[in-house]
């Protein structure tokens, strides 16, 4: 009768065996797909030493008995600008930062002049390698179309925070302003491939 149990046990791991001899395997197979777009963007930056934006500057109450006028808000050496664009690109090719400015008002935009900093490269946190097309100062704003910024190596490929370039600008002449004159000037900026 001994042999009986031993039988048993035999059948049993027998049966147990057989079961994971034959369990399937199965395999799903998922497709990841990635894709690089292209960015070359330009928008509007503020904070708090760039004080304006899409908006636009304004200048109000202004003193015709001056010559040399800033925007609300600002002074002279009060380490602000008017306006900051921020320009990006994963392209990696040359960009160009071009303005220009317009008006259909009775303004000689030779008394309007804006002055262009080194830009800044925001994802380094130091200057951009790039080159301004004039030295820093004070010129009439362009009334076609014109180069102020050429991209550097290191700004070729600058997102995800982009190349920061700061203008400020002053009417550098009251002559021909009127008391209670409205003046509109529109300033373009363009981010472009070609120079």
């Amino acid at each position: 009768m001994r042999k009986k149990p031993l039988a048993c046990i035999l059948i049993i791991v027998g049966i147990f065996l057989s079961g994971r001899l034959e369990a399937a395997s199965t395999s799903q197979i998922a497709t990841m797909g990635a894709t690089v777009n292209n960015i070359f963007s330009l928008e509007f930056y503020k904070d708090a030493n760039v004080l304006h934006g899409e908006e636009g500057v304004t200048f109000t109450n202004i003193d015709l008995t001056k010559t040399f006028i800033y925007p609300d808000g600002r002074s002279s050496g009060d380490g602000k600008s008017d306006t900051g664009v921020v320009c990006k690109s994963n392209m990696n090719t040359t960009w160009y930062l071009k303005m220009n400015a317009s008006t259909a008002s009775n303004f000689n935009l030779v008394n309007f002049k804006y002055y262009i900093g080194q830009p800044w490269n925001r994802n380094t946190g130091v200057q951009a390698d790039g080159q301004l097309a004039r030295s820093p100062a004070w010129y009439s704003i362009p009334t076609n179309t014109t180069t102020a910024y050429t991209c550097g190596t290191g700004d070729r490929n600058n997102t995800p925070f982009g190349t920061l370039t700061t203008l400020s600008f002053v009417i550098d002449s009251t002559a021909g302003l009127v008391v209670g004159g409205a003046y509109d000037i529109n300033i373009s900026y363009t981010l472009s491939a070609t120079p």
